[in-house]
């Protein structure tokens, strides 16, 4: 195998590479051989670049597809909102001319997502928001109003976090001003930080009124970013069950709006958005 074909895609922002996998052993070939250097190609410079990369492989149940992904430093995520929406767009464009699908269901390390495709706007079903703390996981041993949280001191920088998982962990901070911080300073400290030991995404959020919050990411594996939809759902999450917010609200990121809609601790979250193919290539391998 000397070289890869693949398809660019992006959801507000946050690009990924996708490779297809399902009628070839590409992916048995990176697992065996590590025939892919996941971080060179995803490198900016010498790579296709991206924030990750999707592999497509046959279900293993009786749906339609899996997705696996990894970040652009080369680490597996269990789970990503806007990569999900890349993948169903990218399976959407590959049924024209064949047979039409609006319902998607898509196997992931954090379980089957199902996804509804209407006139290029993808409603996915992101599961139930994970409060327990050992199932996000985090070690702060605290709650308010049913949510992980703790007071975080760095230098100048002292905030009530708020833990969330979607999949994934979640590190959520309420910000009267967004602009004011360091995204490139305070990402990585609480990326790493000892409170979360898989690490965990970052969000900086502030309140614009309760149909609108603006969020700055930092995500893990990844550095700053201009989307993040579990991230979205997250937030999304904290902000209701503190009552800064209605039950559906627009996040509003650097690369593009998610509609989010949650209120109910029974009910699936749901987030709304689209994505967009940027170009297609090969990859060949040195």
């Amino acid at each position: 195998m000397n070289n890869i074909i693949f398809e660019k895609y992006h959801g507000n922002g946050n690009d990924f590479i996708i490779i297809d996998s399902r009628n070839s052993n590409i992916y048995k070939k990176f697992l065996s051989d590590k025939t892919i250097d996941i971080k060179n190609l995803c490198d900016r410079q010498f790579g296709v670049g991206g924030d990750g990369v999707i592999f497509i492989l046959e279900p293993d149940r009786n749906n339609y597809a899996k997705m696996i992904i990894y970040n652009s430093d080369g680490s597996e995520a269990q789970m990503c909102g806007n990569g999900i929406r890349c993948l169903v767009q990218y399976l959407h464009n590959s049924n024209k001319g064949s047979y039409s699908v609006s319902e998607y269901r898509i196997e992931t390390k954090a379980g089957i997502k199902i996804a509804q495709y209407n006139n290029g706007e993808i409603t996915v079903k992101m599961g139930k928001p994970i409060l327990e703390t050992k199932s996000i996981p985090t070690k702060i041993d605290t709650k308010i109003n049913s949510i992980p949280s703790c007071l975080f001191k760095e230098t100048n920088f002292e905030q009530q976090g708020y833990a969330v998982g979607m999949g994934n962990p979640h590190l959520i901070f309420f910000l009267q001003d967004i602009t004011k911080i360091s995204l490139s300073l305070l990402g990585p400290v609480f990326e790493k930080h000892e409170l979360f030991p898989e690490k965990t995404n970052v969000h900086f959020s502030q309140i614009i009124n309760r149909d609108n919050i603006n969020v700055l990411v930092w995500e893990r594996g990844a550095g700053a970013t201009l989307a993040c939809g579990t991230g979205a759902c997250a937030v999304h999450v904290a902000a209701y069950k503190l009552g800064l917010c209605n039950s559906k609200t627009v996040i509003n990121l650097p690369g593009g709006n998610l509609i989010i809609n949650w209120s109910r601790s029974e009910d699936e979250i749901l987030m709304t958005g689209n994505a967009k193919k940027v170009f297609s290539g090969t990859y060949i391998l040195k």
